[in-house]
């Protein structure tokens, strides 16, 4: 009798010991948290000249554009940033003249994807991301010629293909913004001689699910992006 007591003590702290080992391995994710546009950047200062694009070879290099410091304004939690450049094809914007040289073609670094962690029950690295795009720099009455004309094809592309669309105005700091598919949230803005994109996407749970995570993503870290990009433009 003494010896299947002490046999089923045994199997009970076996038991005891494996739903305490299974506890501490379980993953305690804490919930994620969202701050706002704190520009601390560089103010970008681009001067193209009068009635022209600016040469490729002065255009602002994307991956240097948003800082560190910037991204954990807006996710407190962003964990192992990552840059990589993205290449941008330049045409010309001023459809009146030709282009002066240099100011059409690639660049190598017109665009970056910052890659970062969020937490989530799952693998985290690089779960998340902004990216942000230059699709022209240039006298800002050509900017907000190529713009106009990019928002009134985005208007009739949602029309056209049932996408939500709006027009955000300048409710987010810059001269103008809008969602050309607020269902993929990506933006489009202009201030002064810039126009620029912002974009991204996260798996993070906390973000929620999808389709509707990519508009949380928009509402709550990219217009807090183009906020932060548009206080530093001229």
């Amino acid at each position: 009798m003494t010896t299947r007591t002490h046999a089923l003590s045994a199997a009970t702290a076996l038991a005891a010991a494996a739903v305490l080992l299974l506890a501490g391995c379980s993953k305690e994710v804490p919930a994620l948290r969202f701050g706002s546009a704190q520009p601390s950047g560089d103010r970008l200062a681009a001067q193209p000249p009068s009635g022209r694009s600016l040469a490729l070879a002065q255009w602002p290099h994307a991956c240097e554009v948003l800082s560190d410091a910037e991204i954990k304004a807006i996710l407190p939690q962003a964990d192992g940033i990552k840059r990589q450049p993205v290449k941008v094809t330049v045409i010309n914007f001023n459809p009146l003249s030709g282009a002066d040289q240099g100011t059409t073609g690639d660049v190598p670094e017109g665009g970056c994807k910052f890659s970062f962690g969020l937490p989530d029950k799952s693998e985290s690295a690089g779960n998340s991301s902004i990216k942000l795009t230059f699709t022209a720099v240039a006298d800002p009455a050509l900017v907000a010629k190529s713009y106009a004309d990019d928002l009134a094809h985005a208007r009739d592309d949602a029309t056209k293909y049932h996408k939500e669309f709006e027009d955000l105005g300048t409710s987010l700091g810059p001269q103008g913004c809008y969602a050309g598919d607020l269902a993929r949230g990506n933006l489009t803005c202009h201030q002064g001689p810039y126009e620029f994109e912002v974009s991204g996407t996260s798996t993070a749970g906390g973000v929620g699910e999808y389709p509707k995570a990519d508009r949380n993503w928009s509402d709550k870290v990219l217009r807090q992006v183009a906020r932060t990009l548009g206080a530093r433009m001229p």
